[in-house]
């Protein structure tokens, strides 16, 4: 039971840390999905006097995608009741041209006015619209959720690595005489500290499976998935090999370094 107890002690502080670093992942992923659907439907509408087309556009902003004309006809027939046809044939030839721009990203608010410096260079060109209050608004929310998870996430993570510590301590003493003994008859280092070792990776084992499984089957969770649908998004699914390998070897890496800094520190101690 103690044993158990012990292997629980561990175990939960690194389905913590490990649950911490594959939730910001998570956002990340989702954050990365939302802009790419915000771009989708992000257009910078540009007034011009002179035709403009993707040789215009492209050399000047990278990530370009595509430029569209947008019509006046529907302004144009609204107004036929009220002018006469000579009239809105006047009119129809001094408006200017307005455009859609598309880009392949969702932009930074320092690189939206970036594009909008360099397009009002364009020879014609006498304004660019690029919806600037809206978009900032929901780039510093997208911002504040990122630096949120991220911190709130970096706090769980110190928690839990001295949480892992301080059981690592625990171990070292219930094992003190054992590793008395060997160090009368010359053990080496590794041979002393060898069943801490082998607790450590097993329990990073079985925390990075427990962690795995769960976010796997997290989108399949009604309530989950009925909340992401509310604003549109999808739970990106977890590939469990680069994933579960990745949190297992960050898991083996903070057991190990964890209970290395715990036997140098009682080598020094003359345990």
């Amino acid at each position: 039971m103690r044993s158990l107890k012990n292997h629980f002690g561990v175990i939960f502080p690194l389905i913590a840390l490990l649950f911490c670093i594959q939730f910001i992942t998570l956002v990340g992923n989702v954050i990365k999905d939302y802009e790419k659907l915000m771009s989708e439907d992000y257009n910078i509408i540009v007034v011009s006097s002179k035709d403009l087309n993707s040789s215009n556009i492209k050399p000047l902003v990278s990530d370009f995608e595509s430029i569209e004309r947008l019509g006046t006809k529907s302004v144009l027939d609204r107004l036929s009741k009220d002018i006469s046809a000579k009239n809105l044939n006047i009119l129809q030839n001094s408006l200017p041209k307005f455009y859609s721009i598309k880009l392949q990203i969702f932009p930074s608010v320092e690189y939206m006015e970036e594009i909008k410096a360099k397009l009002l260079k364009v020879n014609g060109v006498s304004r660019v619209e690029t919806f600037s209050k809206t978009h900032n608004k929901i780039y510093k929310i997208l911002n504040l959720i990122k630096k949120i998870s991220e911190i709130f996430s970096i706090l769980i993570v110190i928690l839990g690595l001295m949480l892992v510590l301080k059981q690592m301590r625990i171990w070292l003493y219930e094992h003190k005489e054992r590793i008395d003994i060997m160090t009368l008859f010359g053990a080496s280092f590794w041979l002393k500290s060898g069943v801490l070792y082998k607790m450590a990776v097993v329990d990073s084992i079985i925390a990075t499976i427990i962690v795995t499984v769960f976010y796997y089957l997290l989108p399949d969770f009604s309530v989950v998935s009925f909340m992401m649908d509310e604003v549109g998004l999808k739970i990106p699914n977890v590939d469990i090999i680069y994933e579960g390998g990745r949190l297992l070897a960050i898991s083996l890496a903070l057991s190990i370094i964890a209970v290395s800094l715990v036997m140098r520190e009682a080598k020094k101690n003359s345990i």
